[in-house]
């Protein structure tokens, strides 16, 4: 391939472009229904967050249209006007011809999407943005792009209609999109869901576009692309075809065609157990499970079930902090490699759902007040991470996820206090109730040692001195039933010299310290937590 043909192909399909209006016109109403989604249809003001995933989140429909748009007179008008054939007898190879009116158009989307660039700059100034997200998102943007615009040139060089050329590429772009979109994957289960979802275009953006660029997603788009670019290639050459033409290299083609398409998909399925090829651009690496989550997820033997119950209607300072978890929760679904499985329902649209947490589970709406410039209600929200392993449960509830701190006389924060270290400590606590049984020491993997402080039966009141030998007996009985994975050890402090008593009492003036603070922070926080229970800030207003 001469890459100076190519550039001269692109260079020419740019300039017939912008030669007309129509290609101010598509790029213009692009970037106007952008804004519309970003503001109105997401209301972006309303979710009291900062960040620009409500474009994002519309970017894989929008792209549909606007790739078919930029496609449909690529090739339609040249086999319209007959210049097709002329084309097909030029000493230039059709992939010089494809790739050069692929990069026109993938230039011209570029152009697009630098156009909405002022909406996360916009939003970086009057708050603190996570830059990583965007650029992923933009990244995946070009990608997905570049693939629906690759079907659409297919689409093109089989019709010589542009309307025609339009609709089939919105249909099968848009088809990609709706294979992995929740409308079909919740009427099916386990792996054809996850099938479904691998094959979907929207799907895959998603997890790129909250700042976990995955190299399984980007090959997937670029598979995809390379797919339908090489069967454009093989569409103009059979117009180079003679209809009593040298069948065998007709045959050599069609085979060769068929292997490139096959190898570009197949890469698909030795790349989907590679996990690991992923990397969280998140500003703290919010999205990175630990070692420690791993080896717990590595344990489990039976499908492991985690249910978020989060209300759509929140307190706007719960808001920022619902896709947060949810998206860590997703992390869990996708470290479990199978094992875990995520829900995210919302109990208001889930009736059943809500029934069965509020009597089985014990799962409870909690009251907010909710007020703007026109009413003011009280609204029952839902902030509830469920963790289920066999028979065993646990349930995460609103005080136990978040923490509020007093910044001010008339100001809260409110923020996640270690999602994962608490939606872990639940999973490891209903991983060993449901294989320990009734043993406690059954998935120890390393021995525990007990060490008590008791005074000597002489300075002991009578109460507690008759209680040694009752603390003795449950010590030897469990390390009875250990067999060698616990110790006990009861210690006089004040035997000998007293260095054990003084050692102690200064490690105890510290930990009174400790607990003293921590017993205010609790103290300040259970003040605060009532007073966003009972009002809620009006927009634009201090708390």
């Amino acid at each position: 391939m001469r890459l100076e043909v190519i550039r001269r192909i692109a260079g020419k399909e740019l300039k017939l472009f912008f030669a007309s209006p129509i290609g101010y016109l598509f790029l213009l109403a692009f970037l106007a229904v952008t804004l519309f989604v970003f503001f109105w249809g997401e209301a972006y003001f309303a979710r009291n967050i900062a960040d620009v995933r409500p474009m994002f989140e519309w970017m894989p429909v929008l792209l549909v249209f606007l790739s078919a748009a930029l496609t449909m007179r690529m090739w339609s008008e040249e086999r319209r006007t007959g210049t097709l054939e002329f084309v097909a007898t030029l000493p230039v190879s059709g992939w010089e011809f494809v790739l050069g009116k692929f990069l026109a158009c993938w230039a011209l989307l570029a152009v697009a999407l630098l156009l909405t660039l002022p909406l996360p700059v916009t939003v970086s100034l009057v708050a603190d943005l996570d830059w990583g997200p965007v650029w992923a998102g933009y990244l995946a943007a070009l990608l997905l792009g570049g693939a629906y615009l690759s079907i659409g040139l297919f689409v093109s060089a089989r019709t010589d209609s542009q309307i025609v050329s339009l609709i089939l590429a919105c249909f099968v772009a848009g088809a990609f999109y709706l294979v992995g979109s929740p409308v079909l994957t919740s009427l099916v289960g386990g792996g054809w869901a996850e099938l479904l979802r691998g094959v979907g275009t929207g799907a895959r953006f998603e997890s790129i576009t909250r700042g976990v660029v995955d190299v399984r997603d980007l090959y997937f788009y670029l598979s995809l692309g390379a797919v339908f670019l090489t069967l454009n290639v093989y569409a103009l050459e059979v117009q180079r075809w003679a209809g009593d033409g040298a069948r065998t290299r007709h045959r050599g083609w069609r085979a060769g065609t068929a292997l490139v398409v096959a190898n570009l998909l197949a890469a698909n399925v030795w790349l989907a157990p590679l996990t690991a090829l992923r990397a969280d651009v998140t500003e703290g690496d919010i999205y990175s499970i630990s070692d420690a989550t791993r080896t717990y997820l590595d344990q489990l033997e039976e499908p492991l079930l985690i249910r978020g119950y989060f209300s759509n209607q929140t307190h706007p300072l719960l808001a920022p902090l619902v896709p947060q978890m949810r998206d860590l929760l997703n992390e869990y679904e996708v470290a479990g490699g199978g094992a875990v499985r995520v829900e995210i329902v919302d109990p208001a649209e889930r009736p059943a759902l809500e029934e069965e947490a509020n009597s089985r589970y014990g799962i409870r709406p909690v009251p907010f007040q909710v007020a703007d410039r026109y009413q003011s209600s009280l609204v029952n929200s839902y902030f509830d991470v469920l963790v289920q392993y066999g028979d065993e449960y646990e349930v995460l509830g609103f005080r136990d996820l978040i923490e509020v701190k007093v910044v001010g006389e008339s100001e809260l924060d409110v923020q996640l206090r270690n999602p994962e270290y608490d939606v872990t400590r639940t999973i490891k606590k209903v991983l060993y109730g449901y294989q320990g049984g009734d043993s406690i020491f059954a998935n120890l993997s390393r021995p525990v040692e007990f060490v008590g402080y008791l005074s000597a039966d002489a300075v002991l009141p009578p109460a507690l001195a008759d209680y040694r030998d009752t603390l003795q007996q449950v010590l030897e009985d469990l390390s009875a039933e250990a067999d060698g994975l616990f110790s006990a050890e009861i210690l006089d402090p004040q035997a000998g010299d007293g260095a054990l008593a003084a050692e102690i009492e200064d490690i105890s003036d510290e930990e009174e310290e400790a607990r003293r603070r921590a017993k205010q922070d609790y103290y300040n926080a259970q003040i605060a937590l009532g007073n966003m229970r009972v009002q809620l800030p009006k927009p634009g207003e201090e708390a």
